[in-house]
C-alpha cells in the first residue's frame, strides 16, 4: 500500500511473490535490493554473479524511482511457487496533475478533464487510452511497448517492455495518483495488460 495523504491510502491486493524496495535513502535501497537478490537466488557461491547483477538492476530502478519522488516501488518475482514472473509496480503523485479549480472534486469530472489533456501531454500513447475499473470507480490507462536492442553472450536481441500507466483520481481532491506497471514480457502484451488490469481492479483507497 502507499500513503497518498494524511488520511487515505491506496491499497493493493497482490497475487504471487512481491518485494517492496525501501526508497527512503541510498542505504535503504542497497539493503532492500540485497535482501531481494538473496531471497530470489539464495546464498550459494555459484550464484554470486547473478545476485550482483540483480542487485545492480534493482538498484538502478530504485534510484530512478526515488529521484522521481515515487511513493512505492514493488517487484514481482513469482506468480506462484515455481512460476517465475517479472513485473514492477511504482506509485507517484505527480504535482503537475492538478485540475482547474472550476471543475470541483467529483472523480468523473476530474478524469474527463484529464483525458482531454492526454493527447497534448503524451500524443504517442493517447490512442491507447481507455477507462478501467478499480474498487472505487474508474481510472484512465495508457500503454506502450518499448523496444531496445540488448546484447547477451555476444548475441543481439530485441527486448520488448510493456509499460502501462494508470491514473487514479484522489478521492475528494482535484489531484491524480499515477500507478505504473511494467514487465519485460512485452511479446504478450494483451495477456499482461489483462493481468495489470486485474491488479488495478482489486485496488482501493482506504482510511489510513
Amino acid at each position: 500500500m502507499t500513503t497518498t495523504d494524511a488520511t487515505r491510502q491506496l491499497v493493493f491486493r497482490m497475487v504471487g511473490t512481491w518485494w517492496r524496495i525501501d526508497l527512503s535513502s541510498p542505504a535503504a535501497i542497497a539493503d532492500s535490493t540485497k535482501q531481494i537478490a538473496t531471497g530470489v537466488l539464495g546464498r550459494a557461491d555459484d550464484r554470486a554473479t547473478g545476485r550482483a547483477r540483480l542487485r545492480d538492476e534493482l538498484g538502478k530502478a530504485a534510484t530512478a524511482a526515488a529521484d522521481a519522488d515515487a511513493q512505492l516501488l514493488m517487484i514481482q518475482t513469482e506468480l506462484g511457487p515455481g512460476q517465475p514472473m517479472s513485473a514492477t509496480l511504482t506509485v507517484f503523485e505527480d504535482e503537475r496533475m492538478r485540475m482547474s479549480p472550476a471543475i470541483g472534486t467529483d472523480a468523473a469530472s476530474v478524469l474527463a478533464v484529464f483525458e482531454k489533456s492526454i493527447p497534448l501531454m503524451d500524443p504517442s500513447r493517447a490512442e491507447t487510452m481507455v477507462r478501467r475499473r478499480c474498487m472505487d470507480g474508474e481510472v484512465v490507462r495508457v500503454h506502450e511497448i518499448e523496444e531496445t536492442v540488448e546484447i547477451e553472450d555476444g548475441e543481439r536481441y530485441t527486448q520488448r517492455r510493456l509499460v502501462a500507466q494508470y491514473w487514479y483520481p484522489l478521492p475528494g481532491t482535484k489531484r491524480l495518483l499515477t500507478v505504473v506497471l511494467t514487465t519485460p514480457l512485452g511479446n504478450i502484451p494483451h495477456t499482461l495488460l489483462s493481468y495489470f488490469d486485474a491488479i488495478v481492479a482489486a485496488s482501493a483507497f482506504q482510511e489510513a
